[in-house]
């Protein structure tokens, strides 16, 4: 195709003058770029390796950083089964459970996101093993996390696909999280003579006459850079959760704010659209809770919250009633929040009250993985308490009111205290039965992990106690909220971006949140986010070290 004319994100190779140049350029310093950077340097190619804020790590680095990944030479290694017609039909479940039938071919999923999902799957454990056995990630098998969805007579292998970084200077089988895979990735890309450069935001890319992407142009600290790509130009960039506008007219309920880091703001959509991209799944997202204080702040260091413990504490609407299983996987009870009521015209569960007692407050405050329930010393200040339920009625509406600018007036209803008594009595009664009839709380194996263990003497069920008959009394609000999101442009099953009829866009590839995600709407595990991306980052990386060079007498890179 010959572009006729041309946006601010697309420059001709005849109009722009090259300040430096390279193999291949990766564009973002999450575990997508990196993977692919370290990957194209391993395999011969020079890389320069740009990020557009002033430290790396992207979301990655905000994260716990775990990586879900099928058939993974830790399973291997202990002789666990993870067999691949298993593992594609319960993905396939999970991802068009609306389509799926285990007798088709692509088992109802499109062909490309089979095609896709079975690419994941052959490649993912030889990705991960070869980027450990260079030193790029150190990885701990988490044997005993659950998958999402451990109960599913598709899974095979419920347990063994989840990898937690390592601990730097902890114990040998230390976990510890996205700052410290940033770090090994950062170590191995230095010692392999990545060239990195902070504070490039890259906002075009340079065409030659054949269409063929060959180079970039960014805003640096010092002016405009513009840097050749010998082979190729891969974008890392991360998806779009701070870019407002984009967020609001493409996923399908309201959401307030987002823990990825805050340059995600599409960067890339714009430009890949621009050389005729085919966008897909722009309406997915990577789905938590947060608490609604830190989403109208919007701090960098902002966390959603992913794993909820406590037994005497419920989630209640407008109306003072329980309308989700709060033990749910945080991608599956966003939804909930976006329930649209006809007749009143409004988002009853637009916000959910998360309400717990003195004991729920001993035993499971704690700050990780964004728990609301912060111990004493910490930041309480999401946190209002009363001695009565009325009263802490009368606080949770007095912090609605503050944030009405932000809500459109969403407030509790004249309902909430008299509901909210009922809602209490029956959960309680629930709880001194251990079986919740309404939501089945504590029924599947990722609950009970999420909970981090019960109190002493609950044998019945660990994540249901009754709430107490007299306070002090907690609450804070919970408001929808994304990790990062899912859409952007397809591409084929070593990260080469396609334009709308399907064919390579020469000299292009995505890895990561930036690009169209293959899971649909689905959160197939813990770390199914950063399995796909390191995988697609390395095949990208690979495939782009292996593009020959379209400057004359360069010397061709040499797979290690």
């Amino acid at each position: 195709m010959t572009f006729q004319v041309f946006g601010a994100e697309l420059a001709r190779e005849a109009d722009v003058v090259f300040d430096d140049e390279t193999d291949v350029i990766v564009v973002g310093t999450g575990a997508g770029g990196y993977a692919a950077a370290v990957t194209a340097a391993k395999n011969g190619a020079t890389v320069i390796q740009l990020e557009k804020g002033d430290s790396i790590g992207g979301t990655t680095k905000k994260a716990a950083a775990a990586y879900w990944v099928p058939n993974n030479h830790y399973m291997r290694e202990k002789g666990w089964a993870d067999p691949k017609a298993d593992a594609l039909r319960h993905m396939a479940r999970l991802t068009r459970p609306q389509h799926y039938d285990p007798e088709k071919p692509t088992l109802g999923l499109t062909e490309w996101e089979y095609r896709m999902i079975e690419a994941f799957y052959d490649h993912a454990g030889d990705a991960i093993e070869t980027l450990t056995k260079w030193g790029a990630l150190e990885g701990i098998p988490w044997d005993i996390q659950p998958d999402y969805y451990a109960q599913m007579a598709e899974n095979k292998a419920p347990f063994g696909r989840i990898i937690y970084p390592h601990l730097q200077g902890g114990a040998p089988t230390e976990v510890g999280d996205g700052t410290d895979m940033i770090g090994v990735f950062a170590r191995t890309a230095d010692r392999e003579g990545v060239d990195l450069r902070l504070q490039h935001s890259v906002e075009r890319v340079i065409l030659d006459d054949n269409d063929e992407v060959i180079g970039v142009i960014a805003n640096s600290a010092t002016g405009r850079v513009v840097i050749r790509a010998r082979r190729a130009v891969i974008f890392a960039t991360g998806g779009f959760t701070h870019n407002e506008e984009l967020r609001t007219s493409s996923l399908p309920g309201p959401i307030f704010s987002g823990c990825a880091a805050s340059t995600n703001t599409g960067d890339f959509l714009p430009i890949a659209e621009a050389l005729g991209a085919e966008l897909t799944n722009m309406n997915g997202a990577w789905l938590a809770p947060m608490v609604l204080d830190r989403a109208i702040a919007n701090r960098p260091d902002q966390v959603c919250s992913f794993s909820i413990p406590g037994d005497s504490m419920v989630w209640v609407n407008k109306y003072g009633k329980r309308v989700v299983n709060e033990k749910s996987p945080y991608q599956d009870i966003v939804p909930t929040f976006w329930a649209w009521e006809s007749q009143k015209a409004e988002y009853p569960n637009l916000i959910l009250a998360m309400i717990w007692d003195a004991e729920s407050k001993l035993y499971h405050s704690g700050d990780k993985y964004g728990n609301p329930m912060i111990p004493d010393g910490g930041d309480q200040s999401h946190i209002v308490s009363a001695a009565t339920i009325p009263e802490l009625a009368d606080a949770i509406r007095e912090r609605l009111a503050s944030f009405s600018a932000s809500t459109g007036g969403w407030n509790l209803d004249p309902s909430f205290v008299e509901n909210l008594a009922s809602t209490i009595e029956r959960y309680n009664a629930f709880a001194e039965a251990g079986i919740d009839e309404d939501f089945h709380r504590g029924e599947a194996p990722i609950e009970l992990y999420f909970n981090m263990g019960g109190r002493p003497g609950n044998d019945k069920n660990e994540t249901m106690w009754p709430i107490s008959a007299t306070g002090p009394y907690y609450a804070t609000l919970l408001a929808p909220a994304t990790l990062d999101t899912k859409g952007g442009p397809r591409t084929n099953a070593v990260g080469r971006v396609l334009n709308r009829c399907g064919d390579p866009i020469p000299g292009l590839y995505a890895a990561g949140n930036c690009a169209g995600a293959f899971s649909g709407q689905s959160y197939w595990a813990g770390g199914a986010t950063l399995g796909p991306i390191i995988t697609m980052g390395y095949l990208a990386g690979q495939d782009a070290a292996r593009q020959p060079s379209r400057v004359e007498n360069a010397a061709p890179a040499i797979a290690s």
